[in-house]
């Protein structure tokens, strides 16, 4: 392929290749190994398109599905037509309804299989911004299946990109999604969807700081949000007392700790390596910390802001900058400047 990310498209396509996923895809897959075309690809998305249309337009009545595989426009049927005048004109038409039910089933087949075609295809796409070396495990048999069962199960876009996403980030690392998380974001409405990214931007190193409420507040985030976070599964400790969390220092000889917010970073030193710091926080469950590693969060600068003061009034000496990942638990700072 020759192209960034090619050994993980290969992993990927190695994954899914018996499994029955993404069997639409296969001619162009053919076509396309060893070599970076574009135009395939197009062709691909293109064809991808038609039979969603066909689908629909067979669900509508407008077509007809063979058992050649032909689909044809009803008119042009004419006398081959399996419905006849007389059971049209019957109060219960059954071989009229029989008719239905089968092109409904037949096109919500090629439905299911574009949809999962199409995640595949972002799939790909995410895992082309990766050079990362593949692993050797591969995402487990029964996790693919309820995958497929899944992406099978949206007709949006954004759904599909989402399931593209799973499958990309599984490939990369197989266990990272559990079987809950893809429960989870099988339920997952469009409103409850909308609402875990009102709250992404805030999360800082997989906690929900809450020792600043006027600021939560004047950022149109209020308590019952968080509390709906904690129905859904996503945030945990926002009744009752709520929780705190303790940081140690990640260095043995001097205190430094570094936290991190969807490329902000917070940076705090100290001397005296056994200090610690103590925030009031929610903590973002298993399932959360999961499903907000699908989004593209920008960071809620006011919140990085407010968090750096906390730990400056705790004796730290802190920092505020951005930081480039150079690595699964690496990153580089950059620009950071003294709070």
């Amino acid at each position: 392929m020759d192209i960034p990310g090619e050994k993980l498209i290969i992993k990927l396509w190695e994954t899914i290749a018996d499994k029955g996923i993404g069997s639409l895809l296969k001619p162009w897959q053919i076509r396309r190994e060893g070599r970076a075309n574009l135009d395939v690809k197009r062709e691909e998305v293109l064809a991808l398109a038609q039979a969603e249309a066909d689908a629909a337009a067979i669900r509508s009545g407008q077509k007809l599905l063979l058992i050649s595989g032909e689909i044809v426009n009803r008119p042009a049927l004419g006398a081959l037509s399996v419905i006849h005048e007389s059971a049209d004109k019957a109060p219960l038409a059954l071989p009229r309804a029989i008719e239905i039910a089968d092109q409904n089933l037949q096109a919500e087949a090629i439905r299911q299989e574009v949809s999962i075609a199409r995640a595949v295809v972002y799939a790909e796409e995410e895992l082309q911004k990766d050079t990362s070396e593949p692993p050797q495990d591969s995402p487990q048999d029964d996790w693919l299946l309820r995958w497929r069962e899944c992406a099978a199960g949206v007709s949006s876009d954004e759904l599909q990109q989402i399931w593209g996403k799973v499958l990309a980030g599984e490939v990369k690392s197989p266990g990272r999604f559990s079987l809950r998380t893809l429960e989870f974001l099988r339920n997952l409405s469009q409103a409850e969807a909308q609402a875990i990214e009102r709250i992404s931007p805030f999360v800082i190193s997989g906690i929900f700081y809450r020792g600043d409420e006027d600021m939560l507040n004047a950022e149109g985030v209020s308590f019952s949000d968080l509390l709906a976070m904690q129905e859904l599964g996503v945030l945990a400790g926002v009744d009752g007392l709520g929780l705190e969390i303790t940081w140690n220092s990640d260095s043995p000889t001097s205190f430094q700790k570094a936290l991190t917010c969807h490329g902000a970073l917070i940076l705090a030193t100290a001397q005296d390596a056994s200090k610690i710091i103590k925030l009031k926080v929610c903590a973002v469950t298993a399932i959360g910390k999961q499903v907000l590693s699908l989004g593209s969060f920008l960071p809620n600068m006011k919140m990085v802001e407010s968090v750096a003061s906390a730990i400056k009034t705790l004796g730290f000496d802190v920092q505020i900058g951005n930081y480039i990942q150079v690595g699964v638990d690496q990153f580089q700072a950059a620009n950071m400047r003294q709070v």
